[in-house]
């Protein structure tokens, strides 16, 4: 295997383990260190309700559709952090081809999740704005992230 390949793998590595960071201290901080008003667009996304309605279910339903969403991301992304240490096994770079793929299909689908206010119903309030805007971006970083992690994980395939 290259050394640009290991560089990329480490260096996908590095960003794995941060955003792991990054989102256990603000699942532990927001709800630990602050009153629920404070920071409350960190703890849920606040248009969760609206997407309820649009789609003609209970809010508590679509607020479960996210949280498998961040389940199967979260063990997608264990999956490709340890596919990426061990890209020396054949195993484990097929488990890191299939997981990325699979990421990247799951990425896209809740980006998609997020936009529903605005594709289906045309729904622009601010709060329902303010807070696409900010789940969107953290899951289009996400997407990148997991795109260069396929994009390895194929470049590596010797």
């Amino acid at each position: 295997m290259s050394n640009r390949i290991n560089f990329y793998a480490r260096a996908l590595q590095a960003v794995y383990v941060f955003l792991f960071i990054i989102f256990l201290l603000n699942a532990f901080t927001v709800d630990v260190l602050f009153a629920p008003p404070a920071l409350a667009i960190l703890r849920v996304p606040s248009n969760i309700r609206g997407i309820g309605e649009i789609i003609n279910a209970p809010w508590m339903q679509s607020l479960r559709v996210y949280h498998v969403f961040l389940l199967i991301i979260a063990v997608l992304g264990s999956l490709n952090l340890i596919g990426l240490t061990r890209l020396e096994s054949r195993i484990w770079k097929g488990v890191l081809r299939f997981s990325s793929f699979l990421g990247i299909l799951i990425l896209w689908s809740l980006i998609l999740f997020f936009f529903l206010p605005f594709l289906i119903q045309g729904n622009y309030s601010p709060v329902y704005l303010k807070t696409s805007i900010i789940y969107l971006g953290i899951t289009f970083i996400i997407f990148l992230v997991n795109l260069a992690t396929f994009t390895v994980a194929i470049q590596g395939r010797n």
